[in-house]
C-alpha cells in the first residue's frame, strides 16, 4: 500500500469525529426521560410493559409483522416488588429477523452522579433484577451505527406500585453512535 494511499485513508477517519476516528461528531442530545411502565404479567395487555432504547418509545412487547422486535428492554416485576429487566434475545432468544444484543451492567455509582458507560463488564442478553435507586448501565449493540459502536444508556427505578403493576423508571441514552456519555446536552466523547 502507498504512502499517500495510508495518508488519504487516515484523513478520512479523522474526519468521522468523536475523539476515536470512526464515530460522527455527536447530533443528538441526550435526554433525561421519566416514564411509568406496567409489568409484562399482570397487567392490561394495552399498556406498555417495555422500551425501545433506540427510538425512547414506550411499547407492548412483540413481534412484528416483519418478522422484527419492537423492543430492547421489557419489565416485569418480582413476587417481592423488584423489577426484572429482560432484554429481547433473553425472552426471544431466535426472533425470526434477529433482535438487538443487550448487555447489562449493575453499578455502584449512584444514577445522578454516572457520568460515563464503561467500556466492558456488561452481561449480555441475561435478565437482572433492579432494586429502587440502584443503577445499570446498558450496552445497545446492534444500534444501527455504520462502524459497529455501541449506543449506552442508565437506567434507575424511583418507585413501584405493586397493586397497579407499575414502575416508575428514569433513563438517559446516548443515541450518539461510540460515544460513552451520561450526561444532558450533547455529548463530546
Amino acid at each position: 500500500m502507498s504512502f499517500a494511499v495510508v495518508m488519504s485513508s487516515a484523513a478520512l477517519l479523522a474526519r468521522c469525529g468523536g475523539g476515536n476516528g470512526l464515530t460522527s461528531p455527536a447530533s443528538v442530545d441526550n435526554v433525561l426521560r421519566s416514564y411509568s411502565v406496567y409489568a409484562m404479567t399482570g397487567s392490561s395487555s394495552s399498556l406498555p410493559a417495555a422500551y425501545q432504547y433506540t427510538t425512547e418509545s414506550l411499547v407492548r412487547p412483540q413481534v412484528l409483522s416483519n418478522g422484527t422486535l419492537n423492543f430492547d428492554i421489557a419489565f416485569d416485576l418480582t413476587t417481592d416488588g423488584k423489577v426484572r429487566l429482560l432484554p429481547a434475545r433473553y425472552l426471544v432468544p431466535l426472533p425470526p429477523a434477529g433482535a438487538p444484543t443487550i448487555g447489562l451492567q449493575r453499578m455502584t455509582t449512584p444514577f445522578a452522579s454516572l457520568a460515563r458507560a464503561p467500556l466492558n463488564g456488561y452481561q449480555a442478553d441475561s435478565a437482572a433484577t433492579i432494586s429502587v435507586g440502584e443503577t445499570f448501565t446498558l450496552e445497545l449493540r446492534d444500534s444501527g451505527c455504520n462502524f459497529g459502536e455501541f449506543f449506552y444508556a442508565k437506567i434507575t427505578v424511583d418507585s413501584v406500585f405493586v397493586n397497579e403493576r407499575r414502575m416508575v423508571m428514569r433513563s438517559l441514552v446516548n443515541r450518539n453512535c461510540g460515544y460513552r456519555s451520561l450526561t444532558e446536552g450533547l455529548p463530546k466523547d
